[in-house]
Order: structure tokens, then sequence, then C-alpha cells
């Protein structure tokens, strides 16, 4: 069941229905038989066994270590069931995410979001393991905090402490949440159906067939790519959102104007943020604060001298955390030089800072100005180059690619007529560019510190209307009724 599809329409209004009209105390437990039925129309009955097998052993050792913590047990009795259920679900999740060529040879199904929710879970059974949060004593709490539907294909990464007790309220129906929700959705249909959508048709060709084309058209498609990705992620997740906030559950962030990344440190602090403040919580302050690294680090003082041992705890735990970043987007060695150069890079940033900082100086890059204008060029540069590797289909098709960039640029192919023969049209073009430029006008208003929604609750109702009936007609005339749209998917769909 697409998020286009006539069926999840129908869906949500008699879900809403259903919600809005039964009991106060009694919603929680609508909103969960709404997520397992959304689930069976998305994944089938294999997907919501998976997902049902991964609620059950998580209620279990989160109880069993909520117990063996009030009971003051030994670190290692502590750390025994975190580490079964941690080993066997994340042990599935590698499964599905390596095997994808294998699975269906034995009659199994990709699992729609299986990352997201195992990846929540996980951090659900670290908090209760440091303490941070109770175990939940009802297994059908813990079900719904796994499976809420709006966030259960493609995320955020939600943690129990900030979405518990609004998932568990049975919030009324709410006029102003309801329309800034509305906005939100209409946007993030805007995003992935006129935007995205529309770059698919040129990304797919190009990648598909690079061969037959020249340096300058293949850069032209990273580019287009960077955008449909962005587009497709973030239009999703913005549908999410919206969805969520007239349940009146409030969904963390996941992304924060990335094309504005000054590093690409920033980069993912605004990408996918929910995934990285998991790997941080998570995986980088375990690392860099283990004894055993803490203790190498200070052996190789009298070697490398006390900066470089200073900075080789971070550094280790940097590239670790944006390795796993990388690994996450899928399997194949392409996708593991991905996250391998992704982790050099940022990791490479940390021991020549001097040097960097030395050469702003001498070449007058420096001030709050053009130094951030190059570092925002530079970190641009460098996420084109990453996502050859991230989009292609083998690492030597990525380094297929990259050769012909360099070495057979073919400038002219850009105005000779080439464009118009990578499956999108003129009209399709200007839909494109004028959905792109929606959507850095949309960016650059909140970088600046504008809230958009806010802006349009506050214009003239002709105003608002305008701009409802300008998006509605988009999304409808360019979207729904633009190609084959009522089966698509989104990316990461299947993460």
């Amino acid at each position: 069941m697409s998020f286009i599809s006539p069926n999840f329409f129908i869906f949500l209004a008699a879900f809403g229905v259903c919600y809005f009209l039964s009991p106060r105390q009694k919603r929680w437990l609508a909103l969960l038989a709404a997520s397992y039925v959304f689930y069976w129309f998305v994944g089938g009955l294999f997907a919501v066994s998976v997902i049902t097998f991964t609620i059950v052993t998580v209620y279990a050792s989160g109880r069993w270590t909520g117990s063996l913590r009030e009971r003051q047990a030994t670190l290692f009795n502590r750390r025994l069931p975190l580490f079964l259920c941690l080993t066997v679900n994340f042990g599935l999740l590698f499964f599905f995410i390596f095997s994808s060529d294998i699975a269906p040879r034995f009659g199994m199904l990709l699992i729609p979001g299986i990352s997201f929710y195992t990846f929540q879970a996980a951090g659900y059974l670290i908090d209760i393991y440091r303490g941070k949060i109770a175990a939940e004593k009802n297994i059908l709490r813990v079900a719904l905090f796994l499976s809420f539907f709006p966030q259960l294909v493609q995320g955020p990464i939600s943690r129990h402490s900030e979405i518990a007790a609004d998932l568990f309220a049975g919030h009324g129906w709410d006029w102003e949440r309801s329309r800034r929700g509305v906005w939100r959705i209409i946007w993030g249909y805007f995003m992935w159906l006129v935007i995205a959508n529309h770059a698919a048709p040129l990304v797919n060709t190009v990648f598909a067939e690079y061969q037959n084309y020249g340096g300058a058209v293949i850069v032209f498609a990273v580019f287009i790519y960077r955008i449909q990705i962005y587009a497709d992620f973030a239009g999703g997740i913005n549908i999410t959102l919206g969805i969520a906030e007239i349940l009146g559950v409030s969904l963390p962030q996941n992304f924060r104007q990335p094309f504005f990344a000054n590093s690409l440190t920033d980069f993912w602090r605004r990408w996918h943020i929910t995934l990285t403040r998991w790997l941080r919580d998570y995986l980088f302050y375990p690392i860099a604060l283990s004894k055993p690294l803490n203790v190498f680090a200070k052996s190789t003082r009298k070697i490398f001298g006390a900066r470089i041992s200073k900075l080789l705890t971070p550094s280790i735990a940097t590239f670790c955390v944006y390795f796993a970043m990388g690994v996450w987007h899928g399997s194949g060695a392409h996708i593991f030089v991905f996250g391998v150069l992704n982790g050099a890079f940022i990791t490479a940033a940390l021991f020549l800072e001097p040097q960097i900082e030395k050469l702003r100086k001498i070449t007058g890059i420096y001030g709050e100005s053009n130094g951030r204008i190059f570092a925002i060029l530079r970190t641009f540069a460098l996420m084109m180059f990453l996502r050859y590797f991230a989009r292609a289909e083998s690492l030597s098709h990525a380094l297929g690619m990259l050769s012909r960039t360099v070495s057979d640029t073919r400038l002219y192919e850009l105005w000779n007529g080439t464009l118009l023969n990578l499956g999108v049209t003129a009209t399709g073009y200007v839909i494109l560019t004028f959905g792109i430029i929606a959507l850095f006008t949309r960016d650059i208003l909140t970088e600046n510190g504008k809230d958009c929604r806010e802006m349009l609750n506050k214009a003239h109702p002709l105003v608002q209307f305008a701009v409802l009936l300008v998006m509605l007609s988009c999304v409808t005339l360019f979207g729904v009724y633009a190609g084959d749209v009522l089966s698509a998917n989104f990316i990461y769909a299947g993460h």
C-alpha cells in the first residue's frame, strides 16, 4: 500500500474516524490495530511475523534487563539479555540487507522498514540498560512504539522517551495542529511526486547506460540524483511527520537543509538526523569512552606525540560511526567504499585541522561570508563525488563513471539535445526546474530562521488558498497523473 494509492487514503480516512471517535484511553489500541493493518498491506504476513518476533524479543529482553538492574545484578548478567536480543535482531537485519539476492529464492520477501524499527528497538533496550527509561510492562505498548505506522516504512528513528507520552495520550482532534500537519503532508507529496519522481527517469537512464554519455551529462545526472534522493526521502518524512502531527504525536526532525552543510560532519548532522544521533549516542560514545581504546591511545603518546595521541580515540570512533553510516545504505563493495570514504575524509579533517587553518589564512578564504560559501561548495563537491558510489550498481560501475567524468567530458551534450533523450521531456524539465526552485526557496528561508508554515498561517486567506491550490494542482497534475506513480515507492522504503 503506497502512500499515493487510493487504498492508503481510504485507510487514513477510516482510521481517522475510528481513532478520534474512540474513547481517549483506548485510542492507542486503535492506533496499534491500524499500524498492524497498514504493515500487513505493505509487507504481507511474512513482514508482520518478523516485526512481531522483534517486538516479543525486545519486550522480553527489556523486562529482563530492567529486572536485573533493579536487583543490582552483576555487569555481565545485566549485559546478557541486551547482548542476546541485539545479536538476534541485528543478525536478522544484516541477513535481509546483505542477502537481497538470496532471500527471494527461499520464498522470503524484503522486509519494509526493518532497519528503522531495529535501530529504534535497539535504542529502547540500551536506554533501559543505562537506566534512562523503565521497561514497558505491557507488550502492546512496546508493539505500538515499534510499529507506529506513519514512521514504520522509512523512519524517523525515534526514542521511547520522546514519543511515548504522545503515543499513549490519546490526543483529540485539534484544528490548528491538523492545519499545520496538512501543510506538511502536501509539501511532502510535492517533494516526492513533483521533484523526485520527475528526476528518476533521467537518473535511471544515465546510471544504467553511462557508457553512452560524456562526463558533463554524468555530473548533471549525479546532481539530479542528489536532488532526487533528498526530495524522495525528505518528502516521505514530511508526509510521516504531518500525519503524526495530526494525531498529536511529535516525531523528531530528520532533515535540516543538507545542501547548506559546510563540512561532511555538518552534512550528516543535517541528513537523516535521527540515524546520525543514534550512531553518536549508541556507537560513538561507547567506542570513544571505552577503556581499552583510551589505554591504547595513551600508549602511543611517545610515538606520535600528545596531539595525535589525543585525537586517536575520537578519530577511531568517528571513523567507525561514519563507516557504519555509509554501510547502512546497503550492501556491495561500492557501498563499503562509500562508508570507508566518509569515515576517512572526516577522520582526516580532524588530523589536518591545523594545516587546513593555515591554508585558509594563506588563500584568504576566511571569515563569515566567503569562508562559509567556500565550505559549502567544498562539501557539495565532496558529496557529489561520494554519491557516485552510493547510487552505482557496483564498484566497477562507480569507478567507470568517475573515469568517464574526467576523461571524456563532452560539454556539448548539455546543449545539443542529449538531455531530451534521457527520459525527461522539455515539459518535464520545466516542471523539475520549478520544483527545485521551490525546494531551495523553502530551504533558504528555513536556513535563515523562517518558519514557512507559520508564514502561510499568518498570510491573507486568499494567499493561503492560492498557495494551496497551486501545490495541490502540481501534485495532482504533475504527480498523480504524470506517469506510473500509483505504484511508486520511496527509495529507502526497503531499509
